[in-house]
Formats: structure tokens, sequence, C-alpha cells
């Protein structure tokens, strides 16, 4: 048996701090990290020794009361040459061709700076290894925090592969360290990181050994009810449905999960990405396309670039490409749907409006197929695109959510479609969805079309002297007065107001809650809308009340009651009052009462 002291060739306790403090969210990365050695030294001798049975390829992980965790493997173990290359060479890796500095692809990462990761949670670690090459031969590496570490030929054999063994003696050792030695919490780890290796991983705990990894291969196409079973075992939700992601250049495979409930785009999005079978990160920003967070994936890949820390991917060429492959199986998903079972398609549509309305506003490629199902606010109920592509007339809409509300009862008496594209999204659905129809015709909502709507009053000239002096006292909110009949008859008056009026009132209303020196800088804006500004009430001379007021002489209660109706307007049409606004209708309300 030898025995010889050694130094690493690095300032160990300044690179443990960087991976504790810096490269590694948290300790557990240590359970990871050891899995990745074990199942790429198995990955490696499959390749290299040619009497080894892949069938018999396994991980075991054995705690042992609080006190120690081993991971052992049967893979190629370690000649002292490559203990020295690889263990003692901080940030040196086997993945790594030591001649001409190319990777070997099968690999995530053989020991280096992933086993240093074990530093967080013990002060010691000791490998047991035989090589494959030497089977007569075992081997100790005890590496310490202090930076030393030993090798001892051992004269007790083992099989081939190799043993790593932690044991609970952190300087620093508290209630967080001592919880990972826990059998309950390492069988949580390994199910959270490797559940889907393709070696058997088992613990051992006791008298008891228990696989902890599936070997399941997810396929929607051939059994979709236990995808939908295994998504909301590891996603954390009940699903609408699930589909195939397969990218046609091998970048990644998986499947992906349609949530049954509306959520917000900001809300965090839990996904379960895979590089090379073991777990890589719950993020799915860099590969889901923004509007896809009505999706959520279990993904796996072996191509994409991860990061050092091994919890995210590089952002280079393949995950761009990654990228548009996913965005492009979404929308297959889509045309899938569309041709055979649109009812689902449909239902998405109607639970997830804003993300789907965001795919056709923003995605030509999936738009056909997802525009037919979008619904809108119409003067004549709720319709859908293609309803409205259908509906056979001329129809209007506007961006203004406020006009729609005040207009949409107008256009009802008549049978007229005006739709309503206020919404995020509508104003371009709108207009690609003008450019498909073909037997109705969809516009923009002038000030014109109003005028059509409302007819000329028959009570015009009787109302003049009326008119006569709401125009006086309209002056003051830059609002003009008009006569006119529409249905129905119980709305006596329509607030009608152009952009530029709407800004103006904007203007005034901020200068309202603004310093002096806000305030001045407002009124420079606010005067150059004032030559465009144009706001109209118009009466309906079909209103009893308006027919009384007309007929009645000219009081101090018909001002009032001018007043009271302008404001009236206002409210039914959702625009915010002025201080002066809503000073006038309790003032005007006191008056009637007197």
């Amino acid at each position: 048996m030898s025995n010889n002291d050694y130094k690493f060739k690095v300032n160990l306790g300044g690179m443990i701090e960087l991976l504790s403090g810096h490269l590694y969210s948290s300790p557990n990365v240590f359970v990871r990290e050891l899995l990745q050695n074990c199942t790429d030294a198995i990955s490696a001798r499959i390749i290299k020794d040619r009497n080894f049975d892949p069938k018999k390829a396994v991980v075991e992980i054995e705690v042992t009361g609080n006190e120690q965790i081993l991971f052992r493997d049967n893979g190629t173990g370690l000649t002292e040459e490559e203990i020295h290359e690889f263990l003692s060479v901080i940030g040196q890796s086997s993945k790594y061709d030591i001649e001409n500095g190319k990777a070997q692809g099968d690999f995530i990462g053989r020991f280096g700076i992933g086993l240093l990761s074990c530093f967080m949670v013990t002060d010691t670690i000791i490998v047991r290894t035989v090589s494959f090459k030497t089977p007569d031969r075992t081997l100790e590496w005890r590496g310490n925090s202090d930076g030393t570490y030993t090798i001892t030929e051992l004269p007790d054999t083992m099989p081939v592969g190799t043993e790593i063994i932690l044991q609970n003696n952190h300087s620093d050792a508290d209630e967080m360290i001592s919880g990972y030695y826990d059998p309950d919490e390492i069988s949580n780890l390994v199910y959270y990181y490797g559940l889907f290796l393709k070696y058997p991983v088992y613990i051992i705990s006791g008298n008891e050994r228990t696989r902890l990894n599936l070997q399941i291969n997810l396929d929607a196409d051939k059994n979709k009810p236990l995808c939908l079973k295994m998504g909301s075992m590891f996603l954390g939700d009940e699903f609408l449905d699930c589909f195939n992601l397969k990218s046609g250049d091998g970048l990644f495979s998986g499947i992906a999960y349609v949530l049954p409930h509306p959520v917000s785009a900001n809300s965090h999005h839990m996904h379960r990405i895979y590089l090379k079978n073991m777990l890589l990160t719950e993020n799915g920003d860099k590969l889901l396309p923004e509007w896809a967070f009505f999706i959520r994936c279990i993904i796996h890949t072996k191509k994409l670039t991860p990061t050092s820390s091994r919890e995210d991917f590089y952002e280079d060429e393949l995950l761009e490409a990654a990228q548009e492959e996913i965005a492009q199986c979404i929308g297959e998903y889509f045309e899938h749907l569309e041709l055979y079972n649109p009812a689902m398609l449909s239902e998405i549509v109607r639970i997830h409006h804003l993300a789907v309305k965001s795919v056709i506003a923003g995605n030509d490629n999936v738009s056909d197929v997802l525009l037919p199902y979008v619904v809108f606010q119409t003067s004549l109920g709720e319709m859908s695109a293609r309803e409205i592509m259908e509906f056979g007339t001329n129809a209007s809409y506007t961006t203004d959510v406020n006009q729609f509300r005040q207009l949409a009862p107008l256009y009802s008496q008549r049978s007229e479609l005006l739709i309503n594209a206020g919404y995020v999204y509508d104003s371009s659905i709108i207009k690609k969805l003008a450019g498909k129809c073909k037997g109705t015709s969809i516009e923009m909502l002038t000030d014109s079309d109003i005028d059509l709507i409302l007819d000329t009053s028959d009570m015009e000239q009787e109302a003049q002297a009326f008119l006569n002096e709401a125009e006086k006292i309209l002056r003051k909110y830059d609002c003009k007065a008009a006569a006119r009949q529409f249905l129905p008859q119980d709305i006596p008056t329509l607030y009608s107001i152009n952009t530029d009026a709407v800004n103006s009132r904007q203007i005034k209303r901020s200068k309202q809650q603004a310093n002096d020196v806000f305030s001045d800088m407002l009124s420079s804006f606010e005067s150059s809308f004032d030559s465009t500004a144009k706001a109209c009430l118009y009466f309906n001379t079909d209103n009893l009340v308006v027919k009384r007021l007309i007929s009645s002489p000219v009081t101090d209660k018909t001002n009032a009651c001018i007043e009271i109706l302008y404001v009236n307007a206002l409210l039914s049409g959702h625009f915010p009052l002025l201080n002066n606004e809503m000073r006038t209708l309790n003032e005007n309300l006191y008056t009637l009462m007197l």
C-alpha cells in the first residue's frame, strides 16, 4: 500500500467560494454533478470496453445514517494518471481529449470542477476507483477542502468502477448541510435531476434497495393519457391537451402541455428541460416563443450548449434554431387541430385568447389557422372571426372601447355590425381579417359613419332655440350641440369626440393633478390640439326628456338639465370626468332640488 501527499494546482479555497457564491444556485447541484460523473463513466465504458455488457450498467447511492453518502457506478474507473489529470487539475475533465482539445460528444461532464461542488456539503471527498484498464489496482483519492489530496493504493479489491464518498464533517455543519445526508432528501434530489437517466439508479438505505428513475418513452401520439398523467406529476398542474415536440434537426424532443386556465404572460412558467437526460433547468424562456406562455414543456436535448453552471443554455445559433423549431411545432399542432379537432382548437382560443391574439398579430405562419376562432365583442353580441367573415354586409370597427360602448346599442337597434377592436392586438388582427374577407367589407369607423346612424331630426327647427342655449352652456367644455333622431329612444344624448379632443381632455386632467412646473409644460402640449379637437353632444329628439326640454321655456333648470345630460353622456361613454365637470354635476343636481 502506498500513500503520497499532493496539492491541488489552484487555490481551492477561492474555487469553492466561487462555486458556492457565483456558479451554482444551490448546494443541491452536488447530486446532479455526481450523477453526471456516474453516467458519463458508464457511457465511456460502453464505448471503450468491448467486454462490458450495457445491460449490467448501474448507479447505486447508499446513505448511512446521517453520516455518509456513497455514489457507486460500474463505469470505466480511473488509472492513477487519470486521477492526477481529472481530479487534481481543477477544470480539467475527461470529456476533453487531452491531446487535441476536442470534446467527446456523449459526455455531459466528468470529474473536475463538477466534483468540487461536493465541498459545499463536506470537507472531505473520497474517491475509490478501479479502472477497466488496470482491474487489479484499487486506488483511493482523498481530497480535502484545505487544498491537499492523497492517492493511496488499497490492498482490497473491488469491481471495476468508482465509488465517491461524502462524509458529514463539514466545518460549517448546520441543519441545512445535515439535511443532505437524509435518504429521503437524496431520493428527492435524484428524482428531481435524474428521473430520465438511461441507466438504472438505485438508492440503498438499510436493507432497502429502491429504483429511483424511470425507463419510459413519452409519446403523445401513442399514449396521450400516460403523457398527461406524467405532465401532471412533473409540472404540478392538470392539462387540457398535450402534443409531441420533435426537431427535424435532432436538436430536441419532448412533450408540450396546454394549460386549461388562462395565465399571465409575466407569471412563472415551470418547465422540465433535460440535457442528455439530466435536468438542466425549469426555465424555458430561452427555448419557447414569448407568446407561448400557455404552454408547459418537458424537453430533452443532446446538442444545445449548457452554461458553466449547467443550469441554463448559452444563447448561440443552435439555441436560436431550437426556438424557431419549437415555435414551428406549436404551429403544426394548431394546424392539426383545425383539421381533426376544431372543438379543441376553439376551446384553446377561448381560454388563452390573449396569447392566441399575440400569435396571430406577430406570426403569419399560423395566423390563418387561428384567426377564424378568435372572438370579438360586437354590437350583435360575441362573434367569431369566421362569423364576421360570413356576415355578408358592411361592418365597421372602432379601436376605442368607450366609443364602442356608446355606439353598440345604436348599431344593435339597426341590426348593423360594429366590432370592438380596442383591446390589445385587436387592431392588427382586425386589419388581417379585413384583408381575408370576401363577402364582408370591414372599415374603420369614421365621424361620417356616426352621422349615418344619427338621422336628421324632424324637430330641428323647433329645437333651434334650445340648441342655441345648449351651445352657450357647452362652450366652456369645448363642445358643440346638435339635434338628431336615433334608437334606442331611452338614450337622451350621445357624446362624440375625435382623437385630438380625447388627447386634449387627457392633458387637461393631467394638469389638474400636476404641480405648476408640469402644468405649464402640459399647457404647451394642449395648445397643439386646440384647432383640431372636435366634440359634439347629440340630443336625441325621440327621447321624452329631450322633447320636454325643447318644448319648455328656457330657465335655470333647463340649463341645469343640459349640463347634467352632458355629464351623463360622458359617464355613459366611460370618459373620466374633469374636476369642473364633477362639480357641475353636483351643483346642477342641487339646482333641480330647489
